[in-house]
């Protein structure tokens, strides 16, 4: 890691930060309301370092079909930028920078103003401190929003760095650039459905899990995989470990996807009604798998006669930066 010199002393706290503006329960006519939510608070933004070590890679919010409704599906990558020190002083190569905590907030924009919104993304696979948080097949679902019309997704990050006998420097990183719009249709009373009609049972191809690891610690590791045999010959998939990251290197003719339909972190379960899962009940997005493999990463690949295989990465381990395990579990 190059080093880039610090400024010390202007640390920023990084235990919690506030979302919500003050004030008292005085009002008058100028005062901005959220008309669909009367008591929401305008959002106040924790205050940007001067320096930062975070970098905000190729971060996308894209308006997709959710379980009930419309969601936000993020993408991109949290990453700690390697040239950010450029010199030893004050600190020594073994300073310690790493990300310490990502928070979110979303807000309505009225007029000018973003009204705070009860949204929570959670970042199921993630254990802090780390070096890197990817947002791939991170979520929340429009129908806890207030109101329909243009919003705003903010995200804080709270980095450090350490190294004993120097002052800790503390940062906050603040990234307010992605905007999303919930259309009015969305808004609309729902018409009552019909008496006289039935809705027919969902279709439902069973399919089974399958746990397995893929290393390649020793000679003697399987590394890559057929979803239909199990064995490394003819894979569909190949782990790649380099750079202390794993990513997939596809098949021929295969292609690999994010999944629209499972949460992350969460193994698949049956829907309501049904006593199996379905592989109805995995969908694929339109987004291919750009990013690394983390924890709680669900994927869909997809060969190249139109089969789907959903997979769940499980966890991610590494033994030096070629070398490590991915435990995942797949569905055929």
């Amino acid at each position: 890691m190059n080093f880039k010199k610090i400024l010390l002393g202007s640390a920023i706290a990084a235990a919690s930060f506030g979302l919500y503006a003050c004030g008292d329960d005085s009002s008058s006519p100028d005062t901005p309301v959220n008309p669909d939510n009367p008591g929401a608070e305008i959002i106040d933004l924790p205050k940007q370092s001067e320096l930062s070590p975070v970098i905000f890679d190729n971060l996308k919010i894209t308006v997709m079909s959710g379980i009930n409704s419309l969601r936000g599906s993020l993408s991109g990558m949290i990453k700690l930028d390697d040239t950010f020190l450029d010199t030893s002083e004050p600190y020594t190569a073994d300073v310690d920078v790493k990300i310490d905590s990502v928070g979110f907030a979303v807000g309505r924009l009225i007029d000018g103003n973003a009204f705070q919104e009860k949204i929570n993304i959670h970042l199921d696979g993630v254990v802090f401190p780390t070096e890197r948080v990817s947002l791939s097949q991170k979520y929340f679902e429009f129908s806890d929003l207030s109101g329909c019309g243009e919003f705003k997704l903010y995200i804080f990050v709270y980095s450090s760095s350490k190294e004993e006998g120097i002052q800790t420097s503390l940062y906050t990183s603040v990234y307010d650039q992605l905007t999303f719009t919930r259309p009015e249709q969305e808004c609309q009373a729902a018409l009552p459905p019909s008496s006289s009609s039935e809705v027919p049972p969902a279709p439902c191809t069973p399919v089974t899990a399958h746990p397995v690891s893929l290393s390649n610690s020793m000679g003697t590791s399987q590394s890559a995989i057929n979803f239909e045999t199990g064995l490394a010959d003819n894979p569909h998939i190949t782990i790649k470990f380099a750079n202390n990251m794993a990513t997939i290197v596809p098949g021929a003719g295969v292609t690999v996807y994010e999944d629209n339909s499972q949460t992350t972190g969460l193994d698949a379960e049956p829907k309501a009604g049904q006593t199996q899962i379905c592989r109805e009940d995995f969908v694929k997005s339109n987004f291919q798998l750009e990013d690394e493999l983390t924890s709680g990463l669900w994927i869909d690949v997809v060969t190249a006669d139109g089969k789907m295989y959903p997979v769940m990465i499980k966890k991610a381990m590494f033994e030096s930066a070629t070398k490590g395990t991915v435990d995942i579990v797949y569905y055929n």
